[in-house]
């Protein structure tokens, strides 16, 4: 499974940025291109009832490939197409963090200009073809979006020094974080490692520990699902639809994991959007479990 998630190397953590996407369609048009299953890979569905399946859920986590065109466009229709059935949605989104969430919420207000939205929010370099489509949506539909993600310098902290640089961090600074760093020695460790070529054994890169790179990596995880938590906690009817890179929620592990820990009742659903390069030499069931349900597109990169 290939992933792009963010690599801690001597503290320095790179946003990656790309150009031109599609333009969202007007609606789904389903071909033998794109294929949707279950969990399994071996039942097929079709996007109806994909979006019957999803609208049974309190909170839909998207995995995305970051510089995949076609995976944006079909984010941006799965929010369009759920937001048909239930208004009362919120977004919640990695591409944004935690100390900018006054001017993303200004800007959905129509509080403050595009302009001093960009400028003070830090948005990704693929924002305008990637994630402004469901920007835009919801602030057309009233719709409030969670900046969800911890600050990457804290995260970054974290990679170097270990869990106990947060200690240092500011108390003005700490609500950008969340309240519990939880890094437990599971499945989502093994593949992590695995991920980053440990092949499943703590060892250093450079001067950093792999130990304390997935302690960073949880952090993420954690702020994602506690913003969320606290969110439904005051809002329990509302239905959140969150984007993530898909290490973060794939296998139902990561921020997605960890809200079921914060919120045992609620009602999750993992889709992941899974790029192929040769549709001829493709078995969905090689992708098994890695979401309960994974559409799965003809892979466009996105130019740099």
């Amino acid at each position: 499974m290939k992933n792009l998630f963010v690599i801690f190397l001597a503290g320095l953590i790179a946003l990656i940025g790309f150009g031109c996407g599609p333009k969202p369609p007007m609606g789904f048009v389903e071909s033998s291109n794109e294929i949707i299953t279950d969990s399994s890979g071996l039942e097929n569905l079709t996007m109806p009832e994909l979006i019957s399946e999803l609208s049974k859920s309190d909170v839909i986590f998207v995995g995305e490939i970051h510089d995949d065109s076609l995976t944006h466009v079909y984010e941006y229709e799965l929010l369009k197409h759920i937001h048909k059935g239930d208004s009362d949605l919120a977004v919640a989104m990695e591409m944004f963090e935690r100390d900018v969430q006054s001017y993303l919420s200004s800007y959905l207000k129509g509080e403050i200009p595009e302009s001093e939205f960009l400028k003070n929010s830090r948005p990704w370099g693929n924002y305008a073809k990637a994630y402004k489509p469901i920007i835009e949506f919801s602030k057309k539909n009233n719709m409030p979006v969670l900046a969800g993600f911890v600050p990457r310098r804290f995260a970054a902290m974290v990679a170097r020094m270990g869990e106990d640089a947060l200690n240092k961090v500011s108390d003005s600074e700490r609500p950008w974080i969340a309240r519990e760093l939880k890094a437990p020695d599971d499945e989502y460790k093994k593949r992590f490692f695995k991920q980053m070529g440990g092949m499943g054994k703590p060892k250093m890169m450079g001067k950093m520990n792999l130990d304390n790179i997935y302690k960073a990596q949880c952090i993420k995880d954690d702020t994602m699902a506690e913003t969320i938590a606290d969110f439904l906690k005051k809002r329990p009817n509302t239905k959140v639809i969150t984007y993530q890179g898909d290490f973060h929620s794939a296998f139902g592990l990561g921020s997605a994991k960890k809200l079921n820990l914060l919120m045992p009742g609620v009602k999750t659903v993992v889709v992941s959007i899974v790029p192929i390069d040769d549709f001829t030499d493709f078995n969905p069931a090689d992708y098994k479990d890695q979401g309960n349900f994974m559409i799965f597109v003809p892979r466009v990169i996105q130019a740099r």
